[in-house]
Parts: C-alpha cells; structure tokens; sequence
C-alpha cells in the first residue's frame, strides 16, 4: 500500500507582514505628499503625472498585499513539491532526482536574507527563522527551505523511495 501524501503549508511568519505592510505605507507616503502638498509655481502635477503615480500606488498596494498574504505549502507525492503563494512559485522535483536531504536550521544569514533568494549552492526559500532542510538534487540546483518538522519530511521522502542519506 502505498503511502499517504505528506503535505505541510507554513505562514509567512512574524517579519514578512511587516514588511508587507511597511511597503504599503510607504507607497502610500510617496504618492500622497506629491497630491496633497501644494506645488511650486509653474511645477504643478499633470494628468498624465496623477495617473502614474496612481498606478503605481496600486501595484505596490497589491504587492504589499502579497507580501502579507504570503505562504509556503510543502508536498510530498510523487514528487516533492515546494509552493510558494500568492507569488506563483513553485519547484518539483522528481523523488528519483533526490541525492541528499539535510536537515538544519535556517535563518537570514545562512540563507541569503528572507524570500526567495539564490545562493551559491541553488535555491533559498526563507519567510522566517526555524528548522528547514537543504535537498541536493541530483543536475540541478539544490533547494534549501523552512519547514515545520524536518524529521517528518525526511521520514516521507524515505517512505517514498527517495534516496534522503
């Protein structure tokens, strides 16, 4: 009988909501001082002007809103899957392809700072400090992410038939 699928989904964690919503707050600083302030004779904002900074106040809101709606889904099928949400990331990899699991903790400085970062040794998916594992792949970049209990992940990979030693 085959084993059921493990999955895991984790939040952002405690920095990346505030982050999300510094980015929101700035936005909205940087393009309220330019329509409220009175403007210099002869310098004053025109339609066109308006629009942009409009716009641009509405795609950094809606990422700031990403930001703080941010999470990592982990699953463990016929392929390990590492899904990060709402930014349309997503890695598969094929249980055959795995040629180690480590364990560790993971952290900013290890890891190349938060969000999805690359680092020498391949791919970094940080949204808070804790216990994560590092997958070296076999011709391909290695993936490094958190993960709520690396010993159960581990332990699903092995039950799978991935090589995790």
């Amino acid at each position: 009988m085959r084993p059921a699928p493990y999955e895991e989904a984790l939040p952002s964690g405690r920095l990346m909501p505030v982050v999300g919503i510094a980015v929101i707050a700035i936005a909205v600083a940087a393009v309220a001082l330019p329509l409220v302030l009175p403007p210099s004779p002869g310098h004053g904002l025109g339609p066109g002007d308006t629009a942009v900074l409009i716009g641009t106040l509405v795609v950094t809101v809606v990422l700031g809103i990403g930001v703080v709606r941010m999470r990592q889904t982990i699953r463990v099928d016929d392929v390990l899957e590492v899904r990060v949400t709402p930014f349309w990331y997503r890695r598969r990899i094929p249980l055959d392809r795995i040629a180690s699991v480590t364990p560790m903790e993971m952290n900013g400085l290890n890891s190349g700072g938060w969000g999805i970062r690359l680092i020498p040794s391949g791919t970094a998916i940080l949204l808070d400090n804790g216990p994560g594992v590092h997958v070296t792949v076999r011709g391909k970049r290695a993936l490094r992410f958190r993960c709520g209990d690396p010993d159960a992940l581990v332990a699903a990979l092995e039950a799978r038939g991935a090589s995790v030693r």
